[in-house]
């Protein structure tokens, strides 16, 4: 199995989740695209007009969870318990992590651990020396951000690239 192209796709922390924990992500990254919910609007119901008052000026979003499917290739079964025991204890350290995604441009989003599950038992890999195990990992973004940017539109709906 050819390894040689699984570092540098994504980091925790400033650290690469291949080099340092032998364990790459299968899928789920999308989760980080995908748009947060937002909260209810303040709202005031007048007795004495028709309809419902909606404060629309500021917009706030909920927290979202992303789960990250993953996998542990190790070398050997003292490297899987090295490596598995070492992301445990990074994940359980107080705070935010940082978790940096290369495919998106080299985006960044503060996440905390919230749970592991699906987890699918470390096993000798066929035709190998390798043991792996699969699971997921669930992160929170705790304050998803709105971009503040400002795009500028043409009377046709266009877009403006300045």
């Amino acid at each position: 199995m050819d390894t040689t192209q699984l570092s540098g796709w994504y980091r925790i922390d400033g650290r690469d989740l291949w080099t340092v924990y032998s364990m790459f992500v299968e899928s789920g990254s999308d989760g980080f695209l995908k748009y947060a919910a937002k909260k209810e609007s303040i709202t005031h119901d007048w007795r004495d007009e028709d309809g419902l008052d909606v404060d629309l000026s500021q917009i706030f979003l909920k927290d979202r969870d992303i789960t990250l499917n993953v996998a542990i290739l190790a070398e050997s079964e003292s490297r899987f318990w090295e490596v598995y025991e070492a992301f445990l204890a990074h994940m359980m350290q107080p705070g935010q992590r940082r978790i940096e995604v290369t495919e998106f441009g080299d985006r960044s989003f503060n996440v905390f651990y919230k749970e592991c599950n699906n987890f699918k038992r470390f096993t000798r890999i066929k035709d190998s020396n390798l043991i792996g195990c699969k699971f997921s990992i669930v992160f929170t973004e705790n304050k998803p951000s709105i971009s503040s940017n400002v795009y500028i539109v043409d009377d046709q709906g266009r877009y403006l690239i300045t």
